[in-house]
């Protein structure tokens, strides 16, 4: 029989496998969702065989079939071919292998997917299910689509959610302050500390102020249901849980590397800026802290940016250091 070849990112969902596989309490769904992947191919099964080769310290098994639970746990032909191994496959499994601990020893959901911006990026990602979502700067999201649900985790940042519809799959976003349930609709979240604002842009939402995934989703009682237009701020209990109307057009802007603003305070604005850019640029005269601002800021490279700040707003950017600016009225 030739040698099969086997492509890293194969071998890479082999590990996740591998580590899932391993664990004390293997879920039912989880295991027929191995089942399911590792029955499609020889390739998969071949990968599979590798990674428990390399990590058990055996040779590496031949590709059999492998068809249930049972199998996987008995089936351990060996021969002695083995693989030489890269140095980014072997950290990879040393990185899962370090999840996987770190999972069972601090009791963590165990997330296979995450995806992070760095200051100043955009990223756009399409999931399996065909969903869209958009990341705005520094923003970091862990992604778990199981049988029965789908589950983003917005641990930081903001994130555009286009959702592929799916009633058998409902999609939650967990964030600070609450819980998003949706069917399929486009929304954003913003995660601001401890509590997340969230708007829709198109079909309906359904959020939980301080909600939790628990594993009785369907049983949960959202706090509201948002329609196009309204917000809702989870985890603050200074305002009331209602929706609250917006312009979802405003809220986006970001998507096209704008900051639409209509009555907000110049403190906002500088806070939103500095979002986008390694350094810090302050407001150097407290005077200026509650101008309120209507305008429509292109975000582009920070000198440009301040170069609009001047203009618009009759200031002085003032550089203090590399990464500090004050920005003071003309008058001072």
């Amino acid at each position: 029989m030739s040698e099969q070849i086997i492509n890293d990112k194969l071998l890479d969902k082999a590990t996740e496998w591998f580590v899932l596989m391993r664990a004390e309490d293997i879920s039912e769904a989880r295991a027929e969702a191995f089942v399911e992947w590792i029955s499609q191919s020889t390739s998969h099964q071949a990968a599979y065989a590798e990674i428990g080769g390399f990590w058990d310290g055996l040779p590496v098994a031949k590709a059999a079939s492998v068809t249930s639970l049972s199998d996987h746990k008995a089936k351990q032909t060996p021969t002695p071919a083995k693989r030489k191994w890269s140095p980014r496959l072997i950290a990879a499994s040393v990185a899962f292998l370090i999840i996987s601990f770190a999972a069972v020893q601090y009791g963590a959901v165990f997330m296979m997917d995450s995806r992070t911006t760095k200051v100043g990026e955009l990223a756009d990602i399409i999931l399996e299910d065909g969903s869209h979502l958009a990341m705005n700067t520094n923003s970091e999201i862990r992604i778990d689509l199981q049988k029965d649900k789908r589950i983003v985790y917005l641990d930081r940042g903001e994130v555009f959610f286009e959702v592929a519809r799916d009633e058998t799959r409902p999609f939650f976003v967990e964030t600070s302050g609450g819980l998003v349930r949706v069917l399929g609709t486009k929304f954003n979240i913003r995660r601001k500390g401890n509590s997340s604002d969230v708007t829709v842009l198109e079909g309906s939402v359904g959020v939980m102020d301080y909600g939790h995934i628990k594993g009785d989703e369907a049983t949960m009682t959202m706090d509201a249901t948002l329609s196009p237009n309204q917000k809702f701020i989870l985890g603050n209990d200074a305002v009331a849980n209602v929706a609250i109307p917006v312009s979802a057009a405003a809220v986006l802007a970001w998507r096209d590397r704008k900051l639409v603003y209509d009555g907000e305070s110049f403190a906002t604005l500088v806070a939103d800026i500095n979002r986008y850019y390694d350094g810090e640029i302050r407001i150097g005269d407290p005077v200026l802290n509650d101008i309120k601002v209507v305008a429509i800021l292109k975000i582009e490279d920070r000198t440009a940016t301040l170069k609009a700040l001047e203009t618009t707003f009759n200031v002085t950017a003032r550089p203090v250091s590399k990464k500090l600016i004050m920005l003071y009225p003309n008058n001072k």
